[in-house]
């Protein structure tokens, strides 16, 4: 009974493996189902894409038919236009264009999944036109002290401004931050008096009472010597007292001597020549570091070898601010602070101010001015008010269309600026005290230069912060060490240690008490800034042949017909590399615009 049933299913598969292998009952001798057709070809069916403007949100798409499975987009030639990108799995371009308007060629590629992959190709372009041009009376471009000023300045007599910066934020070269538990200045920190019509002082004073002004720099002040083996302090019974080193209080003399032109006579002769003509002190003398960066650094941010002796003479003969500054001694106000408070709050709401908008092309060839900015939008005046750095107008950031004349440019490039930058360091205790007494301001043998402590003058602070002031040829070393580090974060790092290391070495008697302590710091490096590139402006060989006959008064002079201005620190003759001379710039060349303007409210039709 088994073996018969086994035997019928063994004959039943037989039988149904032949029928199957014949074709079923089709009655064929084989198989005639047909293949499956093959898919349609993958092809790009977009064979033009729409125009678009800059800065104007655009979205097309590429377009394709056809092909197995999912379809990949990439740009196989040529580049999209800036500011737009291609979506891989739609096809979509999209994006705000930017730069300059023209028209952008490219080959678009589209690939599916099969084994081996099909693709299609198409070659297009997309045509990015110029914005509608914005009018306005007049356009300032830097929202630093100046150009702010400068708009106040216009604003109150009724124009209509605008106003063009390149970073991501106003005030410029002053800027504070936090650290700690206390408001830190990475630029401008010392404040005038309110000698020499000085608006900041009265502003100020009027918002927050004159209490808000302290002293700064209080406390003893120290140089290292011989590598910090002979670091002294300007403090009776100190373990090494300054005073007796004659090195060290012979280099005291040179705030009384710098100044008399009489002294000077040689126009072409830096203060390093004549330093080394009147007390004999040069490069590698024990005490350099003294009038390098305990002077020229801290004073006017450069080199002593890179100042024009007879220049700088000529220009402080003339200085007419305070020789006396304070500092705010509240720990939660900064200088930016207080200045966005008394006014810049007022000028931002009542003017047009554009951040993230660096200023590339300034044309005056037609009847209006036209000035374009990075993003290729141009905006349309009747004058302009120039009022970036010196370094950045050095460095030709902006086209001038026709060219300055060569009084112009001779002039700023007569005009000194170096790399500069300010570090403040947070430590957990005051470590620098070691002679029982409070750190006023100290000269270091190496990168740091000159350093004081801001946390001393600040009232309330639990914080311990040294501000350093690495200026000319340090910066610049540690520019050096922040490159080699790789930039950005690592950079930074790299120039802390550096300082670090030799405030250290400043003060040997403990090991290693600058790093022992250390718990986080900030680095403002001004001369690496892109829209900056450099501290302040300085007097160089050259810059002034007299008090009427200079370089800042040769820029103050308008071009193009009086359509355009220039106004900066850099710029004014009597007090220059201050805030307050930035803003009594800033109004200078909004007085002489509205004088030759004359018409607010009536900006050029577009």
């Amino acid at each position: 009974m088994r073996s018969s049933t086994a035997l019928r299913r063994v004959l039943l598969a037989c039988v149904a493996a032949a029928f199957a292998a014949c074709g079923g009952g089709g009655g064929g001798g084989g198989n005639n189902n047909p293949p499956p057709p093959p898919p349609p070809a993958l092809n790009i069916t977009t064979t033009s894409l729409a125009a678009g403007v800059v800065g104007a949100p655009y979205s097309q798409s590429v377009a394709a038919t056809g092909g197995t499975g999912t379809r990949t987009f990439t740009t196989s030639a040529g580049a999209l236009p800036a500011g737009l990108s291609l979506n891989p799995a739609s096809g979509a371009i999209s994006g705000t264009p930017s730069g300059t308007p023209g028209t952008s060629s490219f080959t678009i590629t589209v690939t599916d999944s099969a084994s081996p992959p099909n693709s299609d190709s198409q070659a297009l372009s997309i045509r990015i036109d110029a914005a509608a041009a914005e009018s306005h009376d007049v356009i300032v471009v830097g929202a630093g002290s100046a150009g702010l000023y400068a708009a106040k300045t216009l604003i109150a007599e009724g124009y209509d401004v605008l106003i063009l910066e390149a970073t991501d934020r106003i005030g410029g070269r002053v800027k504070s931050t936090t650290l700690g538990d206390m408001r830190v200045d990475l630029g401008a920190e010392e404040h005038y008096l309110a000698v020499g019509d000085n608006p900041v002082w009265p502003a100020i004073t009027g918002e927050y009472g004159e209490s808000i002004y302290v002293s700064g720099y209080n406390g003893a002040e120290v140089y290292s010597m011989d590598g910090g083996t002979n670091t002294c302090w300007t403090v009776a019974g100190a373990a090494r007292a300054c005073a007796d080193d004659p090195d060290v209080t012979q280099s005291w003399d040179i705030y009384d001597w710098y100044w008399r032109t009489e002294l000077h006579p040689d126009p072409t002769t830096s203060l390093a020549d004549d330093v080394l003509y009147e007390y004999g002190v040069g490069v590698g003398h024990r005490a350099y570091h003294i009038y390098d960066a305990g002077f020229a650094g801290s004073v006017f941010a450069t080199s002593l070898h890179k100042l024009g002796a007879q220049s700088l003479a000529i220009q402080d003969y003339g200085w007419d601010l305070s020789n006396g500054i304070r500092v705010l001694g509240d720990k939660d106000l900064g200088y930016s602070d207080a200045l966005e408070t008394v006014w810049w709050d007022d000028v931002v709401a009542n003017s047009d101010l554009r951040l993230n908008s660096p200023v590339v092309t300034i044309d005056t060839s037609g009847e209006s001015v036209a000035v374009t900015d990075l993003s290729g939008a141009v905006y349309l005046a009747h004058q302009v008010i120039v009022t970036v750095s010196i370094g950045v107008l050095q460095a030709e950031k902006i086209d001038f269309v026709p060219d300055l004349p060569d009084t112009t440019v001779d002039a700023y490039n007569g005009i000194g600026i170096d790399a500069g930058m300010k570090v403040p360091l947070r430590f957990s205790a005051p470590w620098w005290e070691t002679e029982g007494v409070a750190l006023g301001s100290m000269v270091t043998e190496g990168v740091a230069g000159f350093c004081w402590i801001p946390s001393d003058y600040k009232s309330g602070t639990t914080s311990y912060v040294m501000m350093c002031y690495p200026m000319g040829d340090n910066a610049l070393a540690l520019t050096g060490l922040a490159e080699t580090a790789g930039g950005g974060a690592a950079g930074d790092e790299a120039i802390v240690n550096a300082i670090l290391a030799d405030l250290d070495a400043t003060f040997p008697g403990e090991e290693n008490p600058a790093t022992a302590h250390y718990i986080e710091g900030i680095v403002q490096n001004w001369g690496a800034a892109p829209y900056t590139l450099g501290a302040y402006s300085y007097a160089m060989v050259g810059t002034f042949e007299s008090a009427d006959q200079n370089r800042r008064r040769d820029l103050q002079v308008p071009v193009a017909e009086d359509r355009i201005f220039f106004a900066g620190e850099a710029t004014h003759v009597t007090h220059p590399a201050t805030v307050v001379g930035a803003l009594h710039e800033g109004e200078r060349a909004a007085l002489a615009v509205a004088a030759v303007n004359g018409n607010p409210g009536n900006p050029p039709t577009p």
